[in-house]
């Protein structure tokens, strides 16, 4: 006796068309916005570091003031507190380089000295509810 398998097949589900989201213009997270650096506040970092490289002192430019201390995908602010300016080279080796521990501690170390007491790492990070 052989069972006939066929009056039991299910039909394949119709597959579902994927909506594509369109990001609406002009609108972005609020947490985009607080960790962005506005033009600004890297002028004002720029002038506050003596147009240097706070980590091995050679002259930049005011778009090298971009570095955040506590880093924007840990939801480091946009703020002066935060950002500080590095050449290309010691930008790089403070975000992933051999000797990024060291790096990120020197620059806390010189945001500490020139904020004083009020320097607090829990200030610089973006906190979704207040």
């Amino acid at each position: 006796m052989s069972i006939d398998y066929s009056k039991f097949a299910f039909p394949k589900p119709a597959k579902k068309e994927k909506k594509n989201k369109q990001p609406i213009k002009g609108k972005k997270h609020k947490q985009t916005k607080e960790t962005e650096i506005p033009k600004t506040t890297k002028y004002q970092v720029w002038e506050r570091d003596k147009r240097q490289c706070i980590l091995c002192g050679r002259p930049v430019s005011y778009e090298y003031a971009c570095c955040h201390y506590i880093k924007r995908s840990a939801g480091g602010l946009g703020v002066p507190q935060n950002i500080f300016t590095a050449c290309e080279s010691c930008h790089g080796e403070q975000d992933n380089g051999k000797r990024a521990k060291e790096l990120t501690k020197m620059a806390g170390g010189y945001l500490r000295r020139y904020y004083g007491k009020a320097w607090k790492v829990e200030n610089l990070i973006y906190k979704k509810y207040k």
